[in-house]
């Protein structure tokens, strides 16, 4: 076996390849030829007792080379893999091979080495040369769309709907966050649009052209919250047949919603509090740490400086979360918003629904202002949706909605005997609220639903617990 032939398929193999993979690709064919080569190194360090790419090496501790690519023999083929643990032999700097056994004589030869090593040393030349360039395109690219979201902020314009100065509060303080990448919580009652604010706040944002994902903590079991959150590998549990992105993950360089936040359990606390804390997450049944840029908002209608106390919250995670709190009120409390909300809502419907918008008479405004909306925007909204339906095209307001004062009247008649109730409860159990000795059990409540109801009235956990002290 001359070298000659040897050093003509090789050049031949270099040559021909226009990729790293398929340039150690060819070469590892070629030698195979001529000797039993197990596997190739193709990179800038050799000899190479160990390589390892990627995940692998920080896994493994070792220090190793970066080479362009290995391939290696499997059932007869020759692939791209990841790791090849066997000890390697240099050929020329930057190629080396495993073998069984000895180095075969025909790659021991002074002239095929002394013909292989400018062959190789070009070709590594070029394959750094071609990675360089597709760094620069990569970088290039991001920067234009960087630089094309920060002109497209300048003269951005709120789309919250709203007249009432409680509102425009909100908008600006929405404004004043959405700029930067800080952890925002929103608290409001349920229906009042949290996650319109979180929306909002990634429209305004330079992450607007990234993804949005929202999570309803309160809506997964918590044996899937874990993996709803951080992704499972396969395997990983029963039901886990394929790896899948958690929510960090797909909303990487985007904005994640984590609504009803006031849900997750103890352990999933302790989980979010690291993955806030190191940005990088760990899938269920992994092992490797990804690392993530997420901007997140929390939401919740429940006092989470109220669950702090009680133990029901990790102070440390409240306070990551609590960084900058936006408070959306109420809608009985922005009586002048239903107006333009209901026009909005009905321009929406009615496109959707294939029908003419009707028109806000002052008659139907004055019904929609008497109503308590206890339900908050959803409930205008799934008023308003049927009105359209029943009324085919016109608006058909149920019978008992608003009407004169009695409706707003009955709904203050019903809190003042709802106030009275939750006093009393709290009154007897000194202020506590969680438990089976609390006033949520004796009100027969799930103790979310009490504090929603305090917040609404006013009523502060803190006077029952002092009396009791005192």
């Amino acid at each position: 076996m001359a070298a000659a032939d040897v050093i003509a398929e090789l050049l031949a193999a270099i040559a021909s390849a226009d990729t790293p993979k398929s340039l150690v690709r060819g070469i590892a064919s070629a030698l195979s030829r001529h000797a039993p080569i197990q596997a190739v190194v193709l990179g800038d360090e050799t000899p190479m007792p160990k390589i390892s790419i990627g995940a692998a090496s920080r896994e493994s501790g070792d220090e190793v080379s970066s080479p362009i690519a290995v391939a290696e023999q499997i059932d007869g083929e020759w692939r791209i893999v990841e790791r090849a643990s066997r000890p390697t032999s240099p050929i020329v700097p930057g190629l080396a091979v495993a073998t069984r056994g000895a180095l075969p004589a025909v790659l021991r030869d002074l002239a095929l080495r002394a013909a292989l090593a400018p062959a190789i040393e070009l070709a590594l030349n070029h394959v750094r040369v071609v990675r360089r360039v597709a760094d620069l395109s990569r970088q290039a690219h991001s920067r234009a769309r960087e630089l094309s979201a920060e002109i497209g902020m300048v003269g951005l314009q709120p789309t919250l709907v709203t007249r009432s100065p409680a509102m425009r509060a909100v908008a600006e303080r929405v404004a004043a966050v959405a700029r930067h990448a800080t952890t925002v919580l929103v608290i409001g009652e349920s229906g009042t649009g949290k996650e319109r604010i979180a929306t909002e706040i990634h429209d305004q944002s330079m992450r607007r052209h990234r993804p949005f994902v929202a999570l309803n903590c309160g809506a997964i079991p918590e044996s899937l919250i874990e993996s709803e959150l951080f992704g499972h590998e396969r395997g990983a549990f029963t039901g886990a047949e394929r790896t899948r992105a958690g929510a960090f993950e797909r909303a990487h360089r985007g904005t994640l919603l984590l609504d009803e936040i006031g849900e997750l359990s103890a352990a999933a606390q302790v989980k979010l509090l690291r993955v806030l804390q190191e940005r990088r997450v760990r899938r269920v049944g992994g092992a490797a740490e990804i690392e993530v840029d997420v901007r997140v908002i929390a939401a919740t209608n429940r006092r989470l400086d109220d669950m702090v106390r009680e133990g029901a919250f990790r102070e440390d995670l409240f306070y990551r979360l609590a960084v900058f709190e936006i408070v959306v009120p109420p809608l009985r409390e922005r009586v002048d918003d239903i107006a333009p909300l209901a026009d909005a809502i009905l321009e929406a419907h009615a496109r959707r629904l294939g029908l003419v918008k009707p028109q806000l008479t002052r008659a139907i405004v004055g019904r929609l202002e008497a109503h308590a909306w206890p339900g908050n925007v959803r409930e205008l909204e799934n008023v308003l949706e049927a009105a359209l339906i029943v009324g085919d095209g016109k608006l058909e307001l149920p019978a008992e909605l608003g009407r004169g004062a009695g409706s707003r009247r009955a709904g203050l008649d019903f809190a003042s005997a709802s106030r009275a109730a939750i006093e009393a409860a709290l009154r007897a159990c000194r202020g506590k609220i969680y438990g089976t000795d609390g006033a949520a059990a004796r009100l027969g409540l799930e103790p979310s639903t009490l504090q929603s109801k305090m917040k609404r009235l006013g009523i502060e956990r803190g006077t029952f617990t002092r009396r009791a002290g005192g």
